[in-house]
């Protein structure tokens, strides 16, 4: 079996990208995502939250500051496909989620435990590999605990019954 290792570099490019995602969203660097993640003209498809071009999807991260106590995004089962400058990505992210709430229990269990994936199209820039369109998807209700606030819940009813696309 040969080893193509221009390919597991890139896979491993690809992996890197969407972690970082995880990693700004999770130590509250919302300022960096658009430009470290999403190319100029990128997109998020959320089901409500919808966002197109780095500007627009900084405005939309910018949202989160200040809504969150604290997150972890753990992302797994990630599978790619590689095609020259272009590749996509899906994976599987369960979002654990503290909401920055007065007067809370700082020690409190989460508030929302989301779980659903990404299914992403990336493209390699001069900058590394970039995501160029994200989906969300939900699996079963979206929800493994804790309760969805009243301002996101459109964004998980918008997403409900979205099942993944890719791979087959």
């Amino acid at each position: 079996m040969m080893i193509d290792l221009a390919m597991l570099a890139d896979r491993l490019a690809i992996e890197e990208c969407l972690y970082r995602y995880a990693h700004l969203v999770d130590s509250m660097q919302f300022h960096r995502i658009a430009e470290e993640v999403f190319t100029e003209d990128g997109s998020i498809d959320f089901g409500s939250a919808r966002s197109v071009g780095r500007e627009a999807i900084h405005a939309q991260c910018m949202g989160y500051q200040g809504a969150l106590m604290g997150c972890s995004h753990n992302i797994t089962n990630v599978v790619t496909e590689v095609n020259g400058d272009e590749a996509r990505a899906a994976s599987r992210v369960m979002a654990w989620q503290w909401f920055d709430i007065p007067d809370a229990d700082p020690l409190r269990p989460t508030d929302l435990l989301a779980v659903g994936g990404y299914e992403d199209r990336l493209r390699r820039t001069a900058e590394g590999w970039r995501i160029y369109e994200r989906r969300g998807i939900n699996f079963g209700t979206g929800i493994g605990a804790g309760s969805v606030p009243d301002p996101m819940r459109s964004i998980f009813l918008a997403m409900q019954g979205r099942t993944p696309g890719w791979p087959a």
